[in-house]
């Protein structure tokens, strides 16, 4: 029933005047006003109910209430706006960012959904991406570089670092150096966690991961964080006897 705009290059309506930067939600009102392809124009003004509604399902606590206990549905018929706009653009637009009609969903959840994403910005509903370089290059490698490069304090450091050096000062030995100690980070890259292992408290204790080299083990660990899928979990937990 609409196209998309690009908010950022969109013109003002029968012009190639650009279109500035307006107020929610007149910025939205005339950059869309042309692409609406089906919806007829009095269907469109009916929409302007929602405005009223927007500003004051928020206005006190006892108001949003009020819109909480009522459906979307409900709230669209009071607001005179009409069968096919509620059809045609409002029913899909909830389908999609709330996976139900507005039968099913409150006033205010409704509203809310709405004036993020159709009244509460303007330009920022353009995506924007990285040309060159790469969002790679750009941002995980320099970061990926950082965490590489933080060391451990050498042995018998860190009670100097909590209680301050020689006169109550601060040590300063050097993470931000790389001096003396051994990598906080490793990366092992390819490998994949086979199982885990815990200790007679119920805590981990060590893990055995598959890299290109064969098995692997990891022992004397205060704990671990698995980042996966289903699939992945599923495939621990199969492994890992204490677990399942």
């Amino acid at each position: 029933e609409a196209t998309a705009p690009v908010f950022s290059s969109t013109n003002l309506p029968f012009s190639d005047a650009p279109l500035p930067e307006l107020p929610s939600p007149l910025g939205q009102v005339l950059a869309t006003f042309q692409l609406f392809e089906r919806i007829p124009v009095p269907d469109r003004v009916t929409v302007l109910g929602l405005l009223y509604a927007t500003i004051d399902f928020t206005r006190d606590e006892e108001a949003f209430r009020a819109y909480d206990r009522m459906t979307a549905h409900e709230l669209f018929l009071r607001m005179g706006i009409s069968e096919r706009f509620v059809r045609d653009f409002l029913k899909p637009t909830l389908l999609i960012g709330l996976f139900k009609p507005p039968e099913e969903l409150s006033a205010a959840v409704a509203m809310e959904l709405l004036y993020f994403y159709a009244l509460a910005h303007q330009t920022s509903f353009d995506v924007r991406w990285i040309r060159y370089p790469s969002i790679s290059e750009l941002l995980i490698a320099p970061l990926a570089r950082s965490l590489l490069a933080k060391t451990l304090p050498p042995a018998g450091e860190a009670a100097g670092e909590a209680g301050g050096g020689p006169g109550g000062e601060d040590s300063g030995a050097g993470e931000a150096d790389g001096a003396g100690g051994a990598p906080a980070l490793t990366v092992l890259g390819g490998s994949r966690v086979q199982s885990v292992q815990l200790d007679a408290a119920g805590k981990v204790s060590g893990l055995s991961y598959a890299s290109r080299g064969g098995s692997e083990a990891l022992t004397g660990l205060d704990g671990c964080v698995l980042a996966l899928g289903s699939k992945g979990m599923s495939g621990v937990v199969g492994g890992s006897p204490e677990l399942a």
